[in-house]
């Protein structure tokens, strides 16, 4: 089996696509994830929660940016800035969720892989 490089592995994942084979589906849909690749039978999580690690560090990157942001950016209405705040950083975890899912089912394939 040929070599699967940690760039063209983590491209994948964030498609949504199986890092290994690069045809099939990581999600059933929106937050369900297949147990393995329809596709080559790769299974995506060994072990529950195996993805938990980056989950948590990538909302900690979104959530300090926007931490930064508020530094930075001082609306002349608090309460629209705040109302903002709250409606951008939602929409930036659920609008992420799923590359960034993709892309944690992807490092994971890659160290298991080394291992």
């Amino acid at each position: 089996m040929n070599k699967i490089s940690l760039g063209t592995a983590v491209g994948r994942g964030a498609r949504g696509l199986c890092p290994r084979c690069g045809r099939g589906k990581i999600f059933k849909s929106w937050g369900l994830m297949h147990r393995e690749c329809p596709e080559c039978g790769l299974l995506f999580e060994e072990h529950e929660g195996d993805t938990w690690g980056f989950m948590y560090v990538s909302t900690g990157l979104i959530t300090g940016l926007f931490i930064i942001g508020m530094f930075l950016i001082r609306p002349s209405n608090r309460w629209i800035g705040l109302g903002a705040v709250i409606v951008l950083s939602v929409l930036a975890m659920m609008g992420t969720q799923a590359i960034r899912k993709g892309i944690a089912v992807a490092l994971d394939f890659k160290l298991r892989e080394k291992a």
